[in-house]
């Protein structure tokens, strides 16, 4: 079945339901099935066939999500572009897809051979009759490219059914239901934002568009549009909980408030459920797979260090080198499988014989896992730190860090030393003055000495990717640079 196909049946069983809330535009599904029916023959009229990849740049809106249900039933390939990209950006993210069309707001200027459409022309009545086409189930309907933070994207195909399974799998362990009204500050030119609008849809809920920038407008659209799950990344959350210091809890009555993209530390839960909403559970998924792991308040209680218990649906395992299933409790190479999965990607023979093996999916991830389903994450495989043959990981390191009162933001990663063969380098953001040498003293504490960061860089803020996760090859960089600065700075003898 065709994604969008179910719109129809939301149309005949709850016509007045509401399911998009765009400021003061109300959508409900009764309208919705006729809005996408008027954009699928106009995307037809201009020329997008079944197969087509068609890449959607726009801010989130109604208009953005009415064409996202178009394209399906158009029958065309969904690629979300970020609206807020470079020319460089986009150009190169168009490129690595061959994108037949363009969909913008009309704030770029068209070029090249590829066809460019607004949503404001394609959103109106349709002049033509609507050809629907057969297609559903196998056939793809979003080209999706993994999160980059460790090289190149790479790209995969989703098909309706991989959608239909991701969106049970997310209903089944998060508990949604036709009732919930979802706001997500990830936004919908990403996987996370896009897939869970359309999910939200797909199940006969609302979804509310979020175009707040300021946090005490956000407060107010939270409370005031009765938001009932909310979706958001560490990003998002660390700089609402400083907010809300002397503060009664920002958001009192949501069902859910669920944090993802990036592992937080248990204190930061643990001053979100204080701050922010006693119901903050933390994900773990990834693009390829979706949701994996899912931590509830009395799962982080239980287990502080773990990312989660595996959900429903998904099986894990920890091998060896050799893809031999190791004791509970062993640190090893995680993998998973579900339904829905992708097998391969697109033109990377490569990267598809380490990710895809005998219908596992292989992250590239260590971590650990005990008897009862919890997942205890350890960092990328090829991130592990070997100091004079003694190993271990940045996450050690990063999670006390994060412990010390002034400490906001910690990342870790190993660094070539002509004695040792590597040591930690950490990149720090601190919210008050401490010194490198105080924070070394501090890990000390807890940590091996061949543990303790050899390096600590005070930095203003860490660089991350569009998804709020750290690019540890641009923080490399970033140090090796401010290092070899300073170091050229010094007089010579």
């Amino acid at each position: 079945m065709n994604i969008s196909d179910i719109l129809a049946d939301h149309a005949r069983n709850r016509p007045d339901h509401p399911a998009i809330e765009d400021g003061a535009r109300i959508v409900t599904f009764g309208a919705l099935d006729g809005l996408v029916d008027d954009a699928a023959p106009n995307l037809q009229a201009a020329g997008i066939e079944p197969g087509d990849i068609v890449a959607i740049a726009l801010e989130d809106s109604a208009d953005h999500l009415i064409t996202l249900c178009a394209l399906a039933r158009a029958g065309a390939v969904i690629f979300s572009a970020s609206a807020g990209a470079s020319e460089a950006g986009f150009a190169k993210s168009l490129d690595s897809v061959a994108a037949k069309a363009v969909i913008t707001s009309g704030a770029r200027s068209p070029g090249g051979e590829r066809l460019w459409l607004y949503a404001k022309d394609l959103c109106q009545p349709a002049a033509v009759s609507f050809k629907r086409p057969a297609t559903g189930d196998g056939d793809p309907v979003m080209l999706i490219q993994s999160s980059g933070t460790t090289g190149t994207p790479k790209s995969f195909l989703y098909s309706h059914l991989d959608m239909n399974a991701w969106t049970e799998r997310y209903a089944n362990s998060q508990g949604w239901t036709a009732d919930e009204r979802c706001l997500s500050l990830t936004r919908m030119s990403f996987t996370m934002g896009r897939n869970l609008a359309l999910g939200m849809l797909c199940l006969g809920a609302t979804v509310v568009i979020n175009r707040t920038r300021a946090h005490d407008e956000l407060v107010t659209l939270v409370n005031q549009k009765r938001i009932s799950y909310l979706k958001l990344t560490p990003s998002h959350m660390i700089p609402l909980m400083e907010y809300a210091v002397d503060k009664a809890p920002l958001f009192p009555s949501l069902r859910a408030m669920v944090v993802g993209s990036a592992p937080t530390s248990h204190a930061q839960r643990l001053l979100a459920r204080e701050r922010l909403t006693p119901n903050c559970y933390e994900q773990l998924g990834s693009n390829e797979a979706g949701l994996l792991a899912l931590a509830l308040p009395a799962d982080q209680d239980t287990y502080p260090e773990s990312v989660g218990r595996i959900v429903e649906g998904v099986e894990a395992q920890i091998v060896d080198d050799e893809d031999r299933p190791v004791p509970p409790g062993q640190v090893g190479l995680v993998r998973f499988r579900g339904v829905g999965y992708p097998t391969q990607y697109l033109d990377d023979p490569e990267a598809t014989a380490r990710a895809f093996r005998d219908s596992w999916f292989y992250p590239g991830d260590l971590a650990a896992l005990n008897d009862e389903g919890y997942l205890f994450f350890k960092g990328r495989a090829d991130d592990i730190i070997n100091n004079a043959g003694a190993k271990f990981y940045p996450i050690e390191v990063e999670t006390v860090l994060q412990t010390h009162p002034l400490v906001r933001e910690a990342a870790v990663f190993g660094w070539f030393h002509r004695r040792y063969g590597e040591v930690a380098v950490a990149g720090v953001v601190v919210s008050a003055d401490v010194t490198a040498k105080e924070l070394q003293s501090f890990c000390a504490q807890s940590l091996a000495n061949y543990k303790v960061p050899y390096v600590i860089e005070m930095m203003d803020e860490l660089p991350k990717n569009a998804m709020g996760k750290v690019s540890k090859v641009e923080l490399k960089e970033i140090i090796e640079r401010k290092l070899s600065e300073r170091q050229a700075a010094q007089p010579k003898s």
